[in-house]
């Protein structure tokens, strides 16, 4: 019976890897308690259950240090991590530093701005600018653009 809980147990460790969901990891793991369990309650010798545990620790940890280091490099790996980066925009407005344009809203003290032939979200520097004024760029971070009146 304790064999047969470890192989089922290995099984279901091997399938949440291909198919991850928490369900069958979570059943893996208590089946290869189990085994254990009945490994040390089955026989009469303890040499039994400490090698179904000594099975159950070694495999837990290289299918652990397996799915870490190298599952992301195989090919399913691949399809399922995502390469892209998170939060990048892929916005640069450090080109629009030293140039003037016209606010479209008022700036209380953010608003909108057309700056050039783009329109786009601008902060002052707590100063509330009305609409129609001329405004220049005074710093950029990231996609947080500074304006000042002229």
């Amino acid at each position: 019976m304790a064999i047969t809980l470890l192989v089922v147990g290995l099984a279901l460790l091997f399938f949440e890897i291909l198919l991850p969901g928490l369900i069958l990891g979570t059943c893996a793991f208590l089946t290869l308690a189990a085994s254990v369990f009945v490994a040390y309650t089955e026989t009469e010798e303890i040499f039994y259950g400490h090698l179904f545990l000594g099975i159950t620790v070694v495999s837990l940890t290289s299918a652990c240090i397996w799915f870490i280091k190298f599952f992301p490099n195989t090919k399913m790996g691949r399809q399922l991590v995502s390469t892209s980066t998170v939060g990048e925009l892929g916005i640069d407005f450090t080109d629009l530093i030293n140039q003037t344009g016209t606010t479209y809203t008022d700036l209380r003290p953010s608003g909108k701005a057309t700056i050039g032939d783009q329109r786009i979200n601008v902060v002052t520097e707590g100063s509330y600018i009305e609409k129609d004024n001329s405004v220049k760029v005074i710093e950029v971070e990231g996609n947080r653009v500074v304006v000042r009146k002229t």
